[in-house]
Order: C-alpha cells, then structure tokens, then sequence
C-alpha cells in the first residue's frame, strides 16, 4: 500500500536586516522568522513537517507586536533575531485565522538585542493626508483567502505577480496593511489590537450572503408593493441565525433604519456600522423580515466568520486534522483540504462523489450529520487483508448507529456493547472486526508505525 506522504520540509534560513533610526521613520517595519507545521490531510496521524517563513511584523508597546500572516494559517513561535545565538522566541497571543492578524507577546531581554525595533505609530484616520493615497474608494469585501468581511480598498496588481502582503507606512506612521490585491486602514490594525482580549475576532460577519440580481417578477415575488430591500440566498451555520433566518427572506430594514438600495454594500453598511463607525463580534442585529406575504423580526448576535457547523469546512481550524484509527482504518473527516491534497486538478482526481458533495454541501446543516467520516486508508496487515483496497469511502454507521463525526465514532466504539465492530459504508460496503481483532491489530499498528496515538480526539 503506497500512502501520500507530504515532502520534508525545507528549513529557510532568513535573518533581520539591522535597524537604524532611518527605519524607526519609516515606521518600525521589520520581520518575524515564523515556525509552522504543515500537516497531511491525508495522513493525519503524522505530526506535521516542520517549516518556517519570514512574516513582516510592527511593534505596539514594550512587549507586544503585531504580524501579519497569511489568512488560514496557525503558526507555533517566532524568533525575533535568528541571527543571534541566543534566537530570541516570541509568542503567538491570538491569531484570527480569517485576517492573518496575530499579537506576539515579546521577550522580557528585548535591550539586551545588538538590533532595535522601534515602536511604530498607527495613524488615527484613514483618510488622513498621510494615507488617503492608500484608500481611494473603500467596499465591503475579504482579504485573499479569507471570508471575513472587511472596508477594504481594492488595488491593482500586475498579471504574473504574487500578491505581497506587509504593512502601509507613509511619513512614520502606519497607515494600515496590504495583501497586494486589498488594501486595509489602520483602524483594522487597532481594532484587533484594543480587543486581544476578546476570544473570538473583533471582525463580525452578516451570518449570510444576499442575492442582489433579481428580476422585477421576483422582486414583486418577494417583496411587499413599493418596498426595497435585499433577498438572503444563503445563511452560514454557526454564523448566522440558523432556523429564524432564511433563503428568500427579504431584508426590509436593520435596527429600525430602511433597507433603500438593493445594493448588499449598503446592507452590509447598516448591519456592521453603527453612525458610521464599524461595530465588534457581538453586537446585536434587529432584522425587519417579508416572509410568505408577512412581516416578521428578527434579532441575533453578530459573530466572526467560522466554519465550525459547516458540514464540509474549508479548513481544519486551529490544530491538526483530526483522526481515528481502528481495526487499522484511518478514519478521518472530509474537508475542503482534504480533497486539495490530491493535487490542482483534484476535482478529476478524487472521489467524484466526494467533490460533488464538497461543491453542493459544504455549508450546509445535515439533518443526521455534523460532519461526514471518510475512511481515507487501511495499514497493511495480514488480519485486515480484505479491506486493504478500501479508501475515500463515506462511513455510514457502525454497528447501525449513525456517525456523525470524529467525536461520535469515538464514542460509539467506546460505548459499544457488542463483541464485534460492523462499519457500514455509502456504497454497500461492510467491514466487520471483533473487539479483539480490532484491538490486536491496532497494537500491531501502532507499535509497527511508531504511532504515538490512535486517535487525537480530546
């Protein structure tokens, strides 16, 4: 049996340039040398390679800087001057996965450093003569990416170039950050900053998407006479108002104000600003609803963009993905990178039913499933021959109980009171161990593949 394995890693051996007081006026830029693992989605119980990269930073205060990662990824430590002997680590206070905004909390022997890092200064006003350059028009929209939902000012980039992101300095200050294709004002920056305090990110999200290219028969369709507004195509699990919110509802007014353009950037203006200044996670929303021929309303808490509920994430959030091994199956859940790791044409490479339902279903709540567990591979031993062949199959049930996630097929093998394990799969397919067999074999497993666990369910 051939696994995919992820490629060594490749240590890059990057050093800070020296600071003088010409770079404290231009703001303070410098850079962070930042550790990360690259985990195989395919191979989950692998710990990771590791790997590194040099990520533009600024400092707050005495012990506090500001970076700027790429959105999705979750970094472990940064050296300040890997240089030094001494390779001075900082560490990750909060990291919103959707921005790429992280605090860094640094080390207490800072003076003690050859090199100075200046503090840098984040200029009040975005349309400030030092930086009204950078924001010539501002829009709703998200970072590259990212799905988090920012006043953003987009720029033009070159066909060919990659998008760079660092920090906007003009005259000293820091005017905001850049991605190389969205421009962000420094009240982002600040933000983040004031609220590091906050589990979630300060950065809320509407909870849906809205349809803005109606016909005018759907427009009388969904609206009452003489009344404008926005129709809802789509409302994100964990995000939005699950179960009061719906696609089709028509969004007449926000917090008593009138909904008066059927423009979602005007919408998007009335539920993340209040008198004109963008509100935190939290906040509450007062929708006015036109729903089958009747007003109804709504109120819900705004939150940042999470895939959480999602049946079929983007990404695995914060850690590894998760992972369960029995009988010697590999039991992991399916997500969006988990199909990308067959390669850039992995919508003909993979499992067609598992594109499919990544492409149809992946926001959606099942009414059985919170997730759907794939049985990605089967390890080689003689006791589990048969099914060596198995792999990318739907697991159903075991022992006819239904399986929603990771977590729940923990527990139903914990659980369970039978002497044997009946794995259903979408597709017929059956594999059927006895408690013993499954226990021999997952400590043949785990002994001949130097596993440090059988599973990384908390």
């Amino acid at each position: 049996m051939n696994f995919r394995v992820l490629g060594a890693g490749l240590f890059l051996c990057a050093f800070l340039p020296a600071f003088s007081p010409v770079e404290s006026k231009q703001g303070g830029e410098f850079f962070l040398l930042v550790h990360f693992r690259k985990y195989s989605h395919h191979n989950p119980f692998q710990k990771g390679v590791p790997f590194q990269k040099r990520v533009p930073a600024i400092r707050l205060d005495e012990k506090t800087a500001l970076a700027l990662l790429k959105p999705g990824d979750i970094p472990l430590f940064a050296e300040m001057h890997p240089d030094e002997s001494a390779g001075r680590k900082a560490y990750f206070e909060k990291v919103d996965p959707e921005t790429g905004l992280g605090i860094l909390t640094l080390p207490n022997d800072m003076s003690r450093s050859k090199k100075r890092i200046p503090f840098s200064h984040l200029e009040p006003h975005r349309n400030s003569k030092t930086c009204s350059s950078f924001f010539p028009t501002l829009e709703w929209a998200s970072l590259e990416n990212s799905r988090a939902l920012l006043p953003l000012s987009r720029i033009s980039r070159k066909e060919g170039t990659e998008p760079v992101r660092k920090f906007l300095i003009s005259h000293g200050f820091i005017c905001g950050f850049t991605d190389g294709s969205w421009n962000g004002g420094a009240d982002l920056l600040r933000r983040f900053y004031f609220n590091r305090g906050m589990s979630p990110s300060p950065f809320p999200h509407p909870g849906f998407t809205a349809d803005t290219s109606l016909t005018p028969a759907e427009e009388n369709y969904y609206f009452p006479k003489g009344s404008v507004g926005v129709v809802v195509s789509e409302v994100l699990p964990g995000v939005g108002p699950m179960h009061n919110l719906f696609p089709g509802d028509a969004i007449l007014s926000v917090n008593g104000i009138p909904v008066s353009s059927k423009d979602k950037q005007a919408l998007y203006d009335l539920i993340l600003r209040r008198h004109g200044v963008p509100v935190n996670s939290g906040e509450n929303v007062h929708l006015s609803l036109y729903r089958d021929g009747r007003r109804r309303e709504l109120s819900y808490h705004l939150r940042p963009y999470d895939e959480d509920s999602f049946l079929i994430p983007e990404r695995t959030g914060k850690s590894a993905p998760r992972y369960l091994i029995s009988g010697g199956l590999l039991f992991t859940e399916l997500t969006q990178s988990y199909l990308k790791e067959f390669g850039e044409k992995y919508k003909s490479s993979a499992e067609r039913k598992l594109v499919y339902l990544a492409e149809s279903f992946s926001r959606k709540l099942h009414p059985e499933k919170k997730r759907i567990v794939l049985l990605s591979r089967t390890f080689p031993d003689e006791k589990n021959r048969a099914y060596q062949e198995f792999q990318d199959l739907i697991l159903e049930s075991v022992n006819d109980k239904i399986v929603d996630s990771i977590d729940g097929l923990k527990e139903i093998l914990a659980t369970s009171k039978d002497d044997f394990y009946v794995f259903r799969f979408a597709g017929n397919k059956i594999v059927v161990f006895t408690k013993e067999e499954a226990k021999d074999l997952d400590s043949r497993i785990k002994s001949l593949y130097s596993l440090d666990t059988l599973d990384n369910v908390n």
